[in-house]
């Protein structure tokens, strides 16, 4: 009896991951415009995964057969340099997509991808992503616009490199909490938890850097630290820094 009703404990709890990973597939941003059939059809094919904090999701120049949906938790994208750098090219919350390149042309992966603390994630393999796209323009425009969502993400990343280092973090600060900002009755706090390496690895910079920068910015009240997240206090002075006349 009680195998029986751990079993069924069990099963209940896997109904019960897999609805909830529904409504959240649903609400997210990425197939939040999607037909309710659109999302039982994915949901049919798709595989529930778990990450660690620290854990790779994806590695750069792997095989790619699958696209994953964040439902919780954050990752970042990382490129290592051929002397070892790590480059951070963005990070990822839930609603994004992942691995959609190597998913539809079935080449290498583009990048890794790393978990910056536990993440639940919903994935979808190539042989049954496909159809559903040939078959669903919200899907195939879903795909689309995270597509060109990333692709203005990069471009705008690689313009902000030309700046001195400054505007530089100014201006990153800007769009992360663009991205990612959650709004307070203080401000814009930028809700992924950041280490000064990952800032110094997205905005091209040393950590000392980083940390020279973002005290010159705290000692100018623009912004402040919440334990591990940065407040945006004074986005219109952060933004005077960042055009280069603050």
């Amino acid at each position: 009896m009680t195998s029986q009703a751990n079993a069924g404990g069990a099963a209940t709890g896997q109904a019960d991951g897999r609805e909830r990973a529904r409504r959240a597939l649903a609400g997210s941003s990425a197939f939040q415009d999607c037909a309710p059939a659109v999302i039982d059809e994915i949901m049919q094919h798709a595989v529930m995964a778990k990450l660690a904090r620290g854990e790779t999701m994806y590695r750069q120049g792997e095989p790619g057969d699958s696209m994953m949906v964040v439902l919780t938790g954050s990752l970042k994208v990382t490129n290592v340099t051929a002397d070892g750098k790590e480059v951070v090219l963005g990070f990822l919350k839930s609603g994004a997509l992942i691995g959609e390149i190597a998913a539809i042309d079935g080449r290498e992966r583009t990048a890794n991808v790393i978990a910056m603390e536990p993440v639940e994630a919903v994935a979808i393999y190539r042989r049954n992503l496909l159809p559903i796209l040939r078959n669903s323009t919200d899907a195939m425009f879903a795909v689309l616009a995270g597509l060109c969502g990333k692709l203005r993400a990069t471009n705008a990343l690689f313009e902000s490199h030309t700046l001195e280092a400054g505007p530089r973090v100014a201006d990153g600060l800007l769009r992360l909490a663009r991205d990612h900002g959650q709004k307070t009755a203080k401000g814009t706090v930028i809700d992924l938890k950041l280490t000064q390496r990952d800032l110094g690895g997205h905005f091209g910079l040393t950590r000392e850097t980083v940390s020279r920068s973002l005290g010159d910015l705290r000692e100018a009240g623009l912004i402040e630290f919440s334990g591990a997240s940065i407040l945006i206090v004074d986005p219109d002075q952060l933004l005077a820094v960042a055009e280069g006349g603050g």
